[in-house]
């Protein structure tokens, strides 16, 4: 955008000149967002504020045009050695003026900094869910993360990458296709990297579960060196600290049911189903006898409902509920 034909306001202050270098710096971002360029168009309804960026505009067409020249390298050069009294004193003869010197090397110094704000990644946009609460997010790219309950993601998009840090919590990523644009997911120690891909990824306090669903990913452990390539029903689970990756195959239909709002079993043991079922209950499932824990279960449950889920175990298996005030215990019958 160049706003700088036809306005000739009168001279703009110091503060419309910082924002006008902020909002500069900020338009030519890959995260700069659709609402934050309407705010800025907003802003630059105002005379002093039009004025400013044009005069920024003005600045970085310059600095862009100069950089790489040879001539102003070597004056820069010189005016550095001509602003420093260790080399006047040794040179009487050189009478370059201080002032020239001076803008010379502002010109260098400002070129770098221009070249380095522009090299500098955006900041990672964080989505978050609260307990009992779900999300589709959709990124700039095409790709698609479902987050599960109680999660928090930070997300960077620049040109170079895609990378996604899955603070806590578990999330399903739709990967769009783009090779030019790595997609990874970062989990404590460990990196996944996907390939046009669909996969899991749960990060619990202790350790952290990889689940692929479809196409390709590749487990990489930086610290300890250890990549794993996962075909579709592979699970990967590690732990920080160097444990090494155990691999197992998996119900993918079982471990994504989540997803579709239910909760699917298939032969799982009891003391697993408690737990997960826990997971999305306010009231939560106890086993009265850890020996009941053994017990397989198989069906489609509720989310967030225990006290259908805990009648249901009760007709499947050979166990009686018994209601509290803040739990649901499980006996056996």
């Amino acid at each position: 955008m160049n706003v700088s034909g036809g306005m000739t306001p009168a001279q703009p202050g110091s503060d419309a000149m910082a924002e006008a270098e902020r909002w500069f710096a900020r338009l030519r971002t890959s995260s700069c967002t659709a609402a934050e360029r309407a705010a800025f168009e907003r802003w630059l309804g105002d005379a002093e504020h039009a004025a400013a960026y044009a005069r920024t505009e003005r600045l970085w067409e310059e600095i862009g045009r100069l950089a790489g020249d040879p001539e102003l390298d070597a004056l820069s050069a010189q005016a550095l050695r001509a602003t420093d009294p260790r080399w006047r004193r040794s040179r009487p003869g050189w009478r370059m003026p201080l002032a020239m010197a001076a803008a010379v090397a502002a010109c260098a110094v400002a070129l770098g900094l221009a070249l380095g704000m522009f090299d500098r990644e955006p900041p990672p946009v964080v989505y978050a869910t609260g307990p009992g609460q779900r999300e589709t997010v959709r990124l700039q790219d095409g790709s698609q993360l479902l987050l599960n309950i109680d999660t928090a993601v930070a997300v960077r998009m620049t040109g170079r990458g895609r990378t996604v840090t899955l603070e806590r919590g578990e999330a399903v990523f739709g990967v769009a296709h783009d090779p030019k644009r790595p997609f990874r997911v970062q989990a404590g120690d460990g990196t996944v990297t996907a390939l046009g891909t669909r996969f899991q990824v749960r990060r619990d306090p202790a350790r952290v579960t990889v689940t692929l669903l479809e196409g390709r990913v590749a487990l990489e452990r930086p610290d300890s060196g250890e990549r794993r390539q996962l075909v579709p029903g592979d699970q990967a689970i590690y732990a920080d600290g160097g444990t090494p990756v155990a691999l197992r195959m998996v119900d993918t239909e079982v471990i994504s049911s989540w997803t579709r709002g239910r909760l699917l079993f298939r032969a799982t043991p009891l003391a697993e189903v408690v737990a997960e079922v826990n997971r999305y209950a306010g009231t939560p499932l106890r086993l009265e006898d850890p020996a009941l824990g053994a017990l397989p279960v198989s069906g489609t449950f509720p989310m967030g409902d225990s006290e259908s889920v805990a009648l249901a175990l009760q007709a499947l298996l050979p166990v009686r509920i018994e209601q509290g005030e803040s739990r649901i215990d499980l006996h056996r019958d």
